[in-house]
C-alpha cells in the first residue's frame, strides 16, 4: 500500500492503522479489499473527511491519500510529506511536529477513539472494465470525428475540382479556350480521380480489423491550387 499525504493546517488528531488492504481512520475502519486492480474509487464513495483523493488500485499496491493535520508547529517534514510506501501493518507512523520552544518534544497523545465499520458506496466504484469501456467509445468517438472531417474535405475538394473542370469545358465546347486552359482541365481530371478513389478508400477504414482503436488513414492527394477558384479569399481591410 502506498499512502499520499495532504497537508492542511489544522489542531485535530489523525491517527492510522493498516490490516492488509484495510485502514482504520481515527476508529472507523475502511476496507478496500474487493477492489481489483485498474479499479479507481472516487473520494465521494468514502464518508470520511480525511480521504484527500480517490483510492486507486494499481497493478500490484493500493494507492491512498489522507489528510494530514498540521499544528501550529509544524515540521518541513509534515508540509511537504513524503508518501508513505510499502506500509506494513500495523499503526502508520506519520511525520511528526518540531519541538516545542523549549526544546521539549510535545508527547503524541491520541484520543480513544471509538471503533466501527466505515461507510464505503460501493455503487460508485469504477472498474478497470469500466474505464477499458469508456476509453473505447473515446476513441470510436475520434474515429469518427476524424473520418467525417476527412470526408467532408474530400467532397469539398470534388465539388471544386469538378465545378472548375466544369467551367472550362464551357469555354472549349465554344472554341474559346487556349491550350492553357485544356492543359488546366486535363490536369485537374487527374486530380478530380484521385479525390474520388480517397473517397472511396475513406468508406473502407470502418471495416478494418483495426477499426476504431488504430485506423490506417488513405492518403490524402495533393490539395490543386485553381487561380479562378481559390481555397481562401485575403481580407485586406482589418
Amino acid at each position: 500500500m502506498r499512502i499520499k499525504l495532504s497537508p492542511q493546517r489544522r489542531d485535530d488528531v489523525l491517527v492510522i492503522s493498516k490490516t492488509g488492504d484495510a485502514l482504520r481512520v481515527n476508529g472507523l475502519l475502511f476496507d478496500f479489499s474487493q477492489m481489483a486492480a485498474g479499479d479507481t474509487l472516487p473520494r465521494a464513495a468514502i464518508k470520511s473527511e480525511w480521504f484527500a483523493g480517490n483510492v486507486d488500485r494499481l497493478t500490484d499496491e493500493l494507492v491512498v491519500t489522507l489528510l494530514l493535520p498540521n499544528p501550529w508547529n509544524y515540521s518541513p517534514e509534515q508540509a511537504f510529506p513524503a508518501d508513505l510506501v510499502r506500509v506494513p501493518d500495523g499503526e502508520v507512523l506519520l511525520p511528526r511536529a518540531l519541538p516545542n520552544p523549549d526544546g521539549t518534544q510535545a508527547p503524541v497523545s491520541a484520543p480513544d477513539f471509538a471503533e466501527d465499520v466505515g461507510i464505503i458506496d460501493w455503487s460508485q466504484l469504477i472498474t478497470a472494465e469500466m474505464k477499458a469501456a469508456a476509453a473505447q467509445a473515446d476513441r470510436l468517438a475520434e474515429s469518427k470525428a476524424q473520418l467525417a472531417a476527412r470526408n467532408t474535405t474530400a467532397a469539398v475538394q470534388i465539388d471544386r475540382i469538378t465545378d472548375r473542370i466544369e467551367t472550362l469545358g464551357y469555354g472549349i465546347e465554344a472554341g474559346e479556350a487556349t491550350p492553357e486552359d485544356e492543359a488546366e482541365q486535363a490536369t485537374l481530371m487527374i486530380s478530380l480521380k484521385a479525390w474520388k478513389a480517397y473517397k472511396f478508400a475513406l468508406g473502407k477504414v470502418t471495416a478494418q480489423t483495426t477499426w476504431p482503436t488504430a485506423p490506417v488513414w488513405p492518403a490524402e492527394p495533393a490539395i490543386p491550387e485553381i487561380e479562378a477558384a481559390p481555397m481562401l479569399v485575403a481580407d485586406e481591410e482589418i
